[in-house]
Parts: structure tokens; C-alpha cells; sequence
């Protein structure tokens, strides 16, 4: 059995994103690859789920984590990275240990010195890329990292008309997005019923539980397990979340989709989603215009939502699109790449 390492981090400052990609990616191989997983100082929440997986959690400390890391590089590791901090200089050195040396990227920035670039981004090309002549290339949804519970290749059904709307800001939502969501979301019908997925690292749960008064058939979910996001996300009639992961994960399940752009970078995807008409429309958390000073993104949501009706033209062919982008087949796709990779 071959053996994996993965480096990325979660906290209440960075959400769950690269962590959530890389423990997918895992999911996927652990039948084939032992796995462990190397954070600096993860909180118990981190490390429960990190364990949760399969994976064998090495802790970091805060000072020197790179060479503490660098240092649990065995010669036969396939290493994955996930993270912003790692540059240039710290990826040689890990490739200088490792079997090989994959890593997964959102931005397109720097010089690229890894076996294998993953990202699983739309509209991204290998040529917008500086890399070494040797570096693979492995991009777009078809190499999507969801978990396997969101890859099922003969789909979920059809959405219902009148299901509840699912809400979901994100891992962490430090500014409490969430919040604004749910206020545009009672604009136009304070009885809607709206299930919000919190995720573990939210700042303000009772300010949400608060508003249960202005929108009293709102359920409130946190800690869920992927089949239980599945579950809910399968009987939503649309659903409104951030420009990440679980925007995948819909368009996976394929139920119409609100997108909100909660960080910088998440701006690539954002644009694929909308150009692709894998989501009905992209929000900023604020738009600025000439005309406009500023629109809150509570305005914003109440103006899409009252634009959305499940039957109309453009709800089909975005469920469309996303079939096509999304056909089930991102674990095959994995294991025949890692293969190769410790063959």
C-alpha cells in the first residue's frame, strides 16, 4: 500500500476549504494509499475530523511547523499541499524528500515546482501557468475533490418546486454572512422555510437563532456528515451559498444555485460558475457602482430570490451545465493519477 501525506490547515480565520479538499481527495485513495495528515496546532473540532476520515493526524508546532514538517517526509511519500503559504523555496524542499509532490491550487500564482498541479477551478488552462517542464497538470471539475457521498454518477432526481431553500456561508463566515442572507431571504417571505448548515467555526450562532423570530420556519443544522448534507441538499428547492466547495457540492447534486462571494479568492470560481450558468447569478457580499453606492448583500439576495422560478428556462439549463461538469467520475479519475504517481 503507498502512503500519503497531507499538509493543510482549517481555523476560524481561514474556514475548512483546504482541509475539506484535501480530506475528499483522501476518501478517495484511502482503499489504496495509507493516509496521514499534518496541521499546525488543530483544535480538537480539526482533529475529530481530521481522525474521522481514516487519517492519522500529526500535529505541527507553530514555530518552525515547516521543517517540523518537512522532517515527517518519508522517502516513499506522495506529499499534497493545500495552502497559500507554501512557496516556492518550502515546495523544493518537500519535493527533495517525497516520492512526489502534488499540490493543489485556486490562485494560478508563482512558479510552480510540484510533479502535479490540481485544480479543480473551470476556465483555468495549464498554459496560464509558470511551471517546471516536468509539472502535470490536472484541472477543472472533472477533478473535482468532493466526497464520495456528492459523486454519484446516476444523479439525485429532479429538484422539488417546493422544497426549503438550503443556505450555507462556509466553514467559518467570520463576518456572519449568514445573517445578511437570511434577512434578504425574509424580505420577500418571512414564511419560507430555509434550512442554514453552519459550519463549525461560526462566530455567532445566537445572532442566527435570534432570527428564528422574523423567520420562524428556518432549522438551524451544524456538524453535519456528507450524507446528511446530501440528504438535505437533495430536497431544496434552491439553494444559497459561498463561492467554495459546497457551491460544488450543489452543482453535484444538481439543484439550482445562488452563489455569494464571501472571499478574494474565490473570485475564478465565482466567474466559471457564472459563466458556465452552473449558478443563476453570483453575488458580491457588497456591489459598488457609480449609480449605486452600495447594495447590502441582504438587498441582493432578496432581489434573486424573488427572480427565481424552478421552472423557468434558465433553472433547466443551468441544471444542465451542471451534469455536465459533474459526472460522478472524479474518484476513478484520482486513483488511475495516483497510481501512476507511486508506480
Amino acid at each position: 500500500m503507498g502512503r500519503l501525506l497531507f499538509r493543510a490547515e482549517g481555523n476560524a480565520q481561514i474556514g475548512l476549504g483546504h482541509v475539506m479538499r484535501c480530506l475528499a481527495l483522501a476518501n478517495m485513495l484511502k482503499d489504496v494509499f495509507s493516509v496521514r495528515f499534518a496541521s499546525v496546532q488543530p483544535t480538537t473540532t480539526l482533529k475529530n475530523l481530521i481522525e474521522a476520515s481514516g487519517a492519522v493526524v500529526l500535529p505541527l508546532p507553530e514555530s518552525d511547523s515547516q521543517s517540523a514538517f518537512i522532517n515527517q517526509i518519508e522517502p516513499g511519500d506522495i506529499v499534497v499541499l493545500d495552502g497559500y503559504a507554501f512557496d516556492e523555496a518550502f515546495q523544493r524542499s518537500v519535493r527533495s524528500r517525497a516520492r512526489k509532490l502534488v499540490f493543489i491550487d485556486d490562485l494560478v500564482t508563482g512558479h510552480q515546482v510540484a510533479d502535479v498541479v490540481i485544480n479543480h477551478a473551470g476556465g483555468v488552462s495549464a498554459d496560464e501557468y509558470d511551471a517546471e517542464p516536468y509539472t502535470q497538470f490536472y484541472l477543472g471539475p472533472h477533478y473535482t475533490m468532493l466526497r464520495t457521498e456528492f459523486l454519484e454518477p446516476e444523479g439525485f432526481g429532479k429538484p422539488s418546486a417546493n422544497g426549503p431553500i438550503f443556505v450555507s456561508l462556509g466553514g467559518a463566515d467570520p463576518e456572519n454572512r449568514s445573517l445578511a442572507v437570511l434577512q434578504g431571504i425574509q424580505k420577500v417571505d418571512a414564511h419560507l422555510p430555509v434550512n442554514i448548515v453552519l459550519g463549525p467555526f461560526h462566530p455567532n450562532r445566537p445572532a442566527i437563532e435570534a432570527f428564528q423570530d422574523y423567520l420562524p420556519n428556518l432549522t438551524i443544522l451544524q456538524n453535519l456528515s456528507a450524507r446528511q448534507m446530501v440528504d438535505i441538499l437533495q430536497a431544496c428547492s434552491l439553494a444559497i451559498t459561498a463561492s467554495s466547495t459546497i457551491s460544488y457540492e450543489v452543482c453535484a447534486i444538481n439543484r439550482p444555485l445562488i452563489a455569494v462571494v464571501t472571499a478574494d479568492n474565490q473570485t475564478r470560481l465565482a466567474r466559471f460558475l457564472l459563466d458556465e450558468k452552473l449558478a443563476l447569478s453570483v453575488l458580491f457580499s457588497t456591489y459598488l457602482t457609480s449609480r449605486i453606492p452600495v447594495l447590502g448583500l441582504d438587498e441582493q439576495i432578496r432581489l434573486a430570490v424573488q427572480d427565481f422560478q424552478p421552472t423557468s428556462e434558465i433553472v433547466t439549463h443551468s441544471l444542465r451545465a451542471q451534469r455536465h461538469y459533474f459526472d460522478g467520475q472524479s474518484p476513478e479519475r484520482f486513483r488511475a493519477l495516483f497510481r501512476n504517481l507511486s508506480a
